[in-house]
């Protein structure tokens, strides 16, 4: 019975603290415009986020062979409300741009302990489910975080335009307050076993492995170069960017940077109702998923970034959505069919990597270019990015047919 308590504990906390991870950043891209007025500045936060993350993830394995998971869990959710808490503090009391190290450093120390609580929290899931419900467990946690991920960015634009940054960064406090609580009432009866790794020779192995699989293997090489080239587009969507656009192209109010998103994610809904509708029809025809999602992804980046019609716009973003779920099914069906089980973890791990440098990197890069050429640039960029990979995937479709690798 404990387990199941304490398994809705897990999945609620950590839900709550990733709503809350959303609004802030929301909430603390809001509160920079309005002080400095700057893009590269606000671009600065996603960033500093992704790499602070990305490096938290890293030596997270060495912090739980050390402790308990749930020490981990805990200590990870408690560190990072009483940062955000200093960091309430101190922006209710800015008013000049002069002490923004202070905030990046927070903000960068509150992402390095979020970098511990997904492998934590996924580490600690198998110990508080029955083992035949594992399976339905991992999917259910899977479709939340994804809710939450695809909903959050929204919800936060239509909050912020409702009420204001400052609002998003109490609710943000308020919600890791509860998310603290509900990791420390996880019961962990198995928590005196500790994960050990066998060796270091054998930890390296772990981590190389998937990336020697990806470029062995044509098909894995194919679609990596491809969520390379799509982590590096995506930026274009991040709050930063989607704010300059409602702004300077669209004239409108902050609510408009709510409701593009929203169009934006029922378009992912769309696209998931149609890849399970067509989903025979799909798997026999991936290659056509991969580069022709692709290039139809492109093309209405290109249109978004041209519009200055708000309605048109949304329209498209729509279609942005629905072009890009189809393409990531695609994308992830040919890793699934083209990988062995045994090395699979390994090859998405190096995937995750791929993404979060890119996308961290990449966030900076295009706060620059449109500060400096302006918001619609960058979106004739990524557009160009995208065609380019769309037709670089048809030249090796032979790649991206659904052959099933052999699994082993």
């Amino acid at each position: 019975m404990y387990k199941q308590r304490s398994f809705h504990f897990l999945w609620i906390g950590q839900t709550l603290a990733n709503s809350g991870d959303l609004f802030y950043i929301v909430g603390i891209i809001s509160f920079l415009y309005k002080i400095t007025g700057s893009a590269t500045l606000m671009a600065l936060v996603p960033f500093i986020i992704t790499f602070s993350r990305f490096l938290g993830g890293i030596i997270a394995p060495g912090i739980m062979d050390r402790f308990y998971l749930k020490t981990v869990l805990v200590f990870s959710q408690l560190g990072k409300t009483a940062l955000f808490f200093a960091l309430t503090a101190y922006l209710m009391t800015l008013s000049e741009p002069d002490s923004l190290y202070f905030i990046y450093s927070l903000i960068g120390l509150i992402a390095f302990l979020d970098g511990w609580a997904t492998p934590a929290r996924n580490s600690m899931l198998p110990r508080l489910v029955k083992k035949e419900e594992l399976v339905k467990a991992n999917g259910f946690v899977s479709v939340v975080d994804q809710s939450v991920q695809l909903g959050g960015w929204p919800i936060g634009g239509i909050l912020i335009a409702t009420f204001n940054g400052t609002f998003l960064i109490m609710l943000t406090l308020i919600l890791f307050i509860i998310s603290t609580v509900m990791m420390a009432l996880i019961q962990d009866r198995n928590g005196n076993q500790k994960e050990r790794s066998v060796s270091s020779t054998n930890k390296w192995d772990s981590v190389k492995g998937g990336w020697v699989t990806i470029w062995r293997t044509p098909s894995l090489k194919t679609v990596a170069l491809m969520d390379l080239i799509d982590a590096i587009t995506d930026v274009v969507w991040i709050a930063a960017i989607l704010y300059i656009y409602v702004e300077d192209v669209l004239h409108k109010s902050e609510a408009w940077w709510g409701y593009i998103n929203s169009s934006f994610f029922g378009g992912l809904i769309l696209g998931g109702l149609v890849s399970l509708k067509g989903e025979s029809i799909m798997m026999q025809r991936l290659h056509i998923g991969v580069f022709g999602g692709t290039l139809l992804v492109g093309v209405f980046t290109l249109l978004f970034g041209l519009s200055t019609i708000p309605l048109v716009s949304l329209i498209i973003s729509v279609m942005v959505g629905v072009a890009t779920q189809i393409k990531m099914i695609s994308q992830q069906t040919v890793i699934q069919l083209n990988t062995s089980d045994n090395l699979l973890p390994k090859v998405f791990s190096s995937r995750d990597a791929i993404l979060t440098g890119a996308f961290g990197l990449s966030s900076l890069i295009f706060g620059y270019l449109a500060e400096t050429f302006g918001v619609q640039a960058v979106f004739v960029v990524a557009a160009t990015l995208l065609t380019i990979s769309g037709i670089w995937a048809y030249t090796r479709k032979e790649y991206l047919k659904p052959v099933e690798h052999t699994k082993h």
